[in-house]
This record gives structure tokens, C-alpha cells and sequence, in this order.
């Protein structure tokens, strides 16, 4: 009987712990995927999706004669690329006039955050974060439109909630 008793507080334990794991990663992933704050735009435009990763390689502009080296850094500011990447954040470059940064952009079942912009990001036009160059590559140019794009009615909140997100999980 007391074994019985003590295996069912064993896997009581451990169905607590998994819940309370899941939970966090529920938690933790939340605060950019709801939508009930957002206004839901765009719908059959079609879109020019390309790929970019955090290195140089996919980061640097020449505006006039100088040569200007965004690497591994996000248009929000105060946040790397790499560690929203860790952080399993999902990110996409946008024209700013387009899509407000802190917005989600919904493409094939994935949810990313508009936290980044970039030279060749014009009109209707979606760079996603990839972790590599080789993925990046694979990606090519693909086009769609499929594309749900949901702008909060505080898009700079949405941003505050990421970067918060971010801090916490990169130093625990």
C-alpha cells in the first residue's frame, strides 16, 4: 500500500512539473500571438516573402559612400536578432509604412512579430528571420496570398511585451 501510495505522489510530481512547463511555455509565447487587441489587414494581397539571418552577410547597406553593418541587430533596438531566434520568437522585416513594427504577420501556420525593417523591404514585401544563411538560401522567393497581417492598437506595447519576453528568458 505504501508503495502504491508513493509511486501515485512520484507521477502526480511529475504530471505537475509537465504541466507547469507547459504552462511557462505557453505563457511565454502569449503575449505576440493574441489578437483580440489587433485589426486584421490585408486580406488577398499578394505577397513577395523572402529570407534573411542574423550575420552580416544578410545585414549591411551602403548608404552613400559608407557601408552601414546591422548584424544581429533588430530595427526595435535593444534586442540581438540571436537571441529572439533562442527565445523561438519568430521575426519578420516589414516596410514600416506597410506594417507597423510590433504587429503579427500570420504565413503558413506560423506567427511572426514585425520587429525588423530593411532596405530592399518595399510595399508588400516580408523578410523572415532564418537562423542561417544556408535556410535562408533553401527559402528563396516565394510568394503568397496567404498572409494574415493583425496590427494591435498599441503596436509599441507589443513590442515592450517581446523585448520583456526576451530579457527574461536570455537571463534567468
Amino acid at each position: 500500500m505504501k508503495r502504491l501510495f508513493i509511486g501515485i505522489l512520484f507521477f502526480s510530481g511529475l504530471a505537475l512539473l509537465a504541466f507547469t512547463y507547459q504552462s511557462d511555455v505557453l505563457l511565454r509565447h502569449e503575449p505576440w500571438i493574441e489578437l483580440s487587441n489587433t485589426q486584421k489587414k490585408y486580406q488577398g494581397v499578394t505577397w513577395k516573402i523572402t529570407a534573411y539571418c542574423p550575420g552580416s552577410c544578410c545585414n549591411k547597406s551602403v548608404i552613400g559612400t559608407n557601408i552601414v553593418d546591422y548584424t544581429n541587430t533588430a530595427a526595435v533596438g535593444g534586442v540581438k536578432l540571436t537571441a529572439l531566434l533562442d527565445n523561438t520568437i519568430n521575426v519578420v522585416a516589414v516596410d514600416p509604412a506597410i506594417i507597423p513594427l510590433g504587429s503579427i504577420v500570420k504565413y503558413n501556420n506560423n506567427y511572426y512579430v514585425a520587429l525588423d525593417t530593411g532596405s530592399a523591404i518595399k510595399g508588400f514585401t516580408l523578410d523572415i528571420l532564418m537562423p542561417d544563411h544556408e535556410q535562408t538560401e533553401k527559402f528563396g522567393i516565394q510568394y503568397s496570398d496567404n498572409i494574415e497581417v493583425y496590427i494591435p492598437h498599441n503596436p509599441a506595447q507589443m513590442i515592450k511585451k517581446v523585448k520583456k519576453t526576451v530579457l527574461e528568458y536570455s537571463n534567468p
